[in-house]
């Protein structure tokens, strides 16, 4: 109900202008509202998802089962992988507005990967056993339990690269993964801003921190993150004030802010490594290696779709795209939206494309719904 604003405030100004001046003076107070309520309860998002269940954890990886929301689903389960460095949380950020459900929703078979909180005793781990011990790892525990031959990996940023890499190392692993989708994952490593600019000149100076801490503290890589798109990181705050009137908004947002907040610190190993596979472009020029396994994409040739954002400073699109020309695979598709690193899989604009994307290019690839009481076992089997 409107109250009457100009006898209120006793002012005289023309009946054309009114709505505008409601308009405003009902935002200010929505800014209000929504700001005490997040100075009162600090975090106003929703319960996080509990229709997950746990079936196996250790210090360095959890993989997690999602129930189905109905009695069928497509035959090729999906197996979400995350990128080093942030939580999972990208893919589940609240109930109305989560990657997770939209997959559940649409009759996918859902498990996710978590590669847990390093901190500076385990510099020692490398990219050898994120990909070739846990990923390896969860994608047969993935296979197991869901009683299925092959699996979808679907991975965002270093989590899509992981995945491609995973389906190109010299070993009859490729053939577990039946699909694969790259979201915002580099492969041609030499378009990187952040190397050019923040760790080729000071390699010395990275490494010399890498070992003092046994890591790369994560305070250091959310800076970088913002470092990468410095325009939009002084925008951001004008922008959250121009839009805090919209509740919705500020939730999504908190939502978001979270996981930007929730960087976590990057081995020492895994950063040197990272740091000499960049310099040497190893995965396009194919001298690659784990565990003394040959990484070449000509190996790969599972089908593969790979999203990048035209927008993206920190993952640039021509290092996304590039993996088209080196894999085998007879089955690929590309597709480029107008979004940001985050954004590309946060915003609310990327549920409408990016997300509905993957899941039409996913139902035409995953197999005839079957039932799921029937075909999912224990891993303790």
């Amino acid at each position: 109900m409107r109250f009457n604003f100009k006898k209120l405030l006793n002012l005289e100004f023309p009946a054309e202008l009114e709505p505008i001046i409601y308009n405003q003076v009902e935002k200010n107070l929505l800014r209000a509202i929504n700001g005490l309520e997040i100075v009162i309860k600090k975090d106003i998002r929703p319960k996080a998802n509990n229709n997950k269940k746990l079936l196996y954890q250790e210090k360095y990886m959890s993989l997690y089962h999602y129930k189905p929301l109905s009695d069928k689903t497509y035959g090729t389960p999906i197996l979400l992988v995350p990128p080093l460095m942030t939580t999972t949380d990208i893919f589940d950020l609240v109930p109305e507005h989560s990657f997770i459900n939209t997959l559940l929703e649409n009759g996918f078979n859902v498990y996710l990967l978590d590669f847990g909180t390093p901190d500076p005793s385990d510099s020692h781990l490398k990219l050898d056993d994120y990909i070739l011990n846990f990923l390896y790892r969860a994608v047969h525990m993935t296979k197991k339990h869901s009683n299925s031959k092959q699996i979808s990996l679907l991975g965002y940023c270093l989590g899509g690269s992981f995945s491609i890499i995973y389906g190109s190392v010299s070993l009859d692993i490729k053939h577990d993964i039946k699909n694969v989708i790259n979201i915002a994952g580099p492969i041609n490593l030499k378009p990187l801003p952040f190397y050019k600019y923040i760790f080729k000149p000071f390699k010395k100076d990275w490494f010399a921190l890498a070992d003092k801490n046994g890591c790369i503290p994560k305070e250091l890589l959310t800076l970088i993150f913002q470092l990468s798109d410095p325009v939009g990181t002084l925008k951001r705050p004008f922008y959250i004030i121009n839009k805090a009137w919209d509740r919705d908004f500020l939730v999504k947002y908190q939502a978001l802010r979270n996981f930007f907040k929730g960087f976590q610190n990057l081995p020492a190993a895994t950063f040197k490594q990272c740091f000499e596979i960049i310099s040497s472009n190893e995965l396009v020029s194919g001298s690659m290696k784990l565990l003394d396994q040959k990484v070449k994409l000509s190996n790969f040739e599972a089908s593969l779709l790979v999203i990048a954002g035209s927008k993206d400073t920190f993952i640039p699109a021509d290092s996304v795209r590039e993996v088209q020309k080196h894999i085998s695979s007879k089955d690929f598709q590309y597709s480029e939206f107008p979004y940001g690193h985050i954004s590309i899989m946060g915003s609310e604009k990327a549920k409408k494309t990016v997300w509905k994307t993957c899941v039409d290019w996913l139902k035409e690839r995953s197999g005839e719904s079957i039932r799921r009481d029937v075909t999912i076992t224990s891993l303790q089997q």
